[in-house]
């Protein structure tokens, strides 16, 4: 059976009022009385569920007044003032559900949305925005009633409660989109980039700033498209972390071990096959044990990992289950789009891209993710488990996001950590300078350059747009500049300051800078391979890649 729309109890809230209208403008004192005994009724199931809509309370305020008022003191200026006084009670009544931020409106718009939305701040905005409408409406229809005669007052009174109706109905699209990106609006931008335009040689399409993987996946994808890529290095090689370097014979990476999004909807997968690459020629999966409290955990694949914690915390193993469970639709949900563009969009560009729509149904699409999204890693791990060993133990590679589980969101460990228990990580083949290598090689090979040991001094910007950048006394000129550095390099050090907002710099010198590790590579003259590629050693406090027993 379908649910009742949230809009249909708006309009039996209304009975009341309309019945008191209409039998008081035909001077029937009866009309204050009946009022109040439909709202009585009203009322008394909102007193079994103790949920109570604050429209019905104040009209069960109003007409116990008004009854009162005219059959005990003999008043009679409730029938003869049914317009001015109702529509007064409502809109005060919606102003005082506004300032104490339970509008009106949201006791009966959460029925057409999942629990989850009634979390979300932007629920909240969007109800306090139609609750204040209704409040203009209640307050004009007050005022009419003063100026006009009752048969104009009705009928302008209709007319402004029907417009109230169908802003009530299409303006939560609308407003949502409004309230989640207006902060984005203000960096929004378009720029007209025509990659067939002929261009000097010193003239790009997009210019690229640093070739960490981010920067060389960019310019990949931007290069199959047919745009004039530039990427500027200032090392002697490509790939940032995701380059490897030699030393008597042996290979050892620069920082990447562990890599995720390589199933089917992961965004690594997504590019190799954007740039007709195969994965298995690229990465290959880690074996990987913990090392905790004396014990060695490995598992091959999400079932078995589940199957050793039960093992280790048997009083949690049904939690153990669920957790996963739930964990596993929060994370199919945050890529339920990512076939269109690789990547889950964050709510700025789900509006860009799909509509408003969309960003209105996506707690509704996504209401585990969403879950996820509204708390901390730490408080999720508190809803299912008592167990604190367990907690510590599914935190494991929290090192991968670099804060403690109390300091992140839940969706951000589903997708750096917890996706390694559902999909398992990866090891770049040949060492990570050789997928760095491939993606150099395709950009030079569809008409991108890269230009290695070549530092960018400064992003020149002019009349609020880039020109392109100055590496020492040459200049590349470009209407689009990518950085792939990090945020306090690129506005702090390469973007004049003067170009920038003052509260927005201030943001950015606040920023902290992500944990630093301390690294040793050992070349070992041994045999190694009764170990697994990656051991996490939680009692020690030590993270060990073994390069070859992955490649």
């Amino acid at each position: 059976m379908s649910k009742v729309p949230g809009m249909i109890f708006i309009l039996i809230s209304f009975i009341p009022w309309i019945l008191y209208w209409i039998l008081c403008g035909l001077n029937l004192r009866v009309g204050v009385l009946i009022s109040l005994v439909i709202t009585t009724i009203l009322i008394m199931n909102q007193v079994r569920l103790r949920e109570f809509n604050p429209m019905d309370l104040t009209s069960l305020i109003y007409f116990t007044v008004a009854s009162m008022g005219t059959y005990i003191f003999n008043l009679d200026i409730f029938v003869e003032r049914p317009y001015f006084l109702g529509y007064l009670a409502l809109s005060i009544m919606a102003l005082i559900s506004i300032a104490i931020r339970k509008p009106f409106t949201f006791q009966v718009s959460k029925r057409d949305y999942p629990e989850i939305y009634r979390r979300e701040r932007t629920f909240l905005l969007v109800n306090n925005a139609i609750s204040g409408i209704w409040s203009i409406i209640f307050l004009l229809n007050s005022i009419i009633s003063i100026i006009l005669s009752n048969s104009y007052t009705r009928v302008t009174s209709n007319i402004l409660i029907a417009i109230g109706v169908i802003l009530s109905i299409f303006l939560p699209e609308k407003l949502s989109a409004y309230f989640l990106t207006r902060d984005f609006r203000k960096y929004d931008w378009r720029v007209e980039v025509d990659p067939k335009k002929p261009k000097a040689e010193d003239e790009y399409d997009v210019i690229i700033v640093g070739s960490g993987i981010g920067g060389l996946t960019c310019g990949a994808l931007l290069s199959k498209r047919g745009y004039k890529i530039l990427i500027l290095e200032q090392h002697y090689r490509v790939g940032g972390y995701c380059s490897s370097f030699n030393r008597d014979g042996f290979t050892f990476n620069v920082g990447v071990s562990d890599v995720s999004g390589l199933w089917e909807k992961g965004p690594i997968t997504y590019l190799l096959r954007e740039l007709g690459l195969k994965s298995e020629e690229f990465f290959v999966k880690n074996r990987l044990r913990y090392i905790f409290q004396g014990k060695a955990i490995e598992a091959e694949n999400l079932d078995e990992f589940i199957e050793r914690l039960s093992e280790m915390f048997p009083a949690e193993g049904e939690n153990i289950r669920r957790f996963f469970e739930e964990a596993k639709m929060a994370y199919d949900e945050c890529y339920m789009e990512a076939d269109i563009y690789g990547v889950p969009l964050p709510a700025e560009l789900i509006v860009k891209v799909f509509g408003s729509k969309k960003l209105l149904n996506y707690p509704k699409e996504h209401p585990h993710f969403c879950d996820w999204m509204n708390k901390t890693f730490r408080e999720k791990l508190d809803e299912y488990f008592k167990d604190e060993d367990l907690k510590a133990l599914l935190c494991a590679l929290i090192g991968y996001i670099g804060a403690k589980p109390s300091e992140i969101r839940a969706s951000s460990a589903l997708t750096a950590v917890v996706s390694y228990y559902i999909h398992g990580g990866y090891f770049p083949r040949r060492g990570a300078q050789n997928f760095a290598e491939t993606l150099r090689k395709f950009i030079e090979d569809h008409g991108g350059k890269v230009m290695l040991r070549c530092r960018v001094d400064e992003i020149l910007v002019e009349n609020g747009r880039v020109k392109g950048v100055r590496a020492g006394k040459r200049e590349f000129k470009a209407p689009i500049i990518v950085a792939n550095a990090n945020a306090r390099t690129t506005f702090l050090e390469l973007v004049n300051e003067g170009f920038l907002d003052k509260e927005f710099i201030e943001y950015i010198r606040g920023l902290r800078m992500s944990p630093s590790c301390f690294a040793v590579f050992l070349g070992l003259d041994m045999n190694l391979r009764d170990y697994p590629s990656i051991i996490v050693n939680l009692d020690e406090g030590y993270y060990l890649v073994i390069n070859s027993n992955a490649d």
